[in-house]
């Protein structure tokens, strides 16, 4: 989003106001994802619950890319913010939870250090990107998030469920 503001500030020609309105949301979005995915993961497990925070970025990343107007723009950032929160406080704890014990601090750093790689690269393709045409380059800049989500979706159901969640469940088998 840094990276696209510039363009979004132009083609959709909103005000300062409204662009940091944009930039800063997410936070307070995300709060409902951080508040419900606790929820979700007892109730539909580890693995899914990932997976549905997928299918919030994949939703909102669509959602923003195609946008036309500020409205729409905030519409994708809250579904995109909600994944977020659901992301933040579910990774942790299906990675502690399917990890070794002699291994799980090591293992449970890596959310984090996959968040900020995903920063820079969304810096990156924010660089590639903006020598496209004004209207399209920001809607791509936002719309390749959707690529990532799918990415992340696939791989995590080919990922165990957390054994915790099955005993829970009384799935001991």
């Amino acid at each position: 989003m840094s990276g696209a503001s510039l363009y979004i500030k132009k083609d959709l020609k909103i005000t300062d106001v409204q662009v940091e309105i944009l930039m800063g949301i997410l936070n307070i979005y995300s709060l409902v994802g951080s508040f419900a995915a606790g929820r979700t993961a007892d109730w539909i497990g580890r693995r899914f619950t990932v997976v549905f925070a997928a299918a919030f970025f994949f939703a909102g990343a669509l959602l923003m890319g195609f946008s036309g107007d500020y409205a729409t723009l905030m519409v994708g950032r809250f579904v995109a913010g909600v994944g977020v929160g659901y992301a933040i406080m579910i990774a942790p704890v299906y990675t502690a939870e399917i990890s070794p014990a002699s291994s799980r601090g090591f293992l449970t750093s890596f959310p984090e250090v996959s968040i900020n790689l995903g920063i820079l690269l969304g810096y990156v393709s924010n660089y590639a990107f903006a020598r496209l045409p004004l209207s399209l380059g920001w809607r791509v800049m936002l719309g390749v998030g959707a690529a990532t989500s799918v990415l992340l979706a696939l791989m995590v159901l080919g990922m165990p469920e957390s054994a915790r969640w099955l005993v829970v469940e009384g799935r001991l088998a």
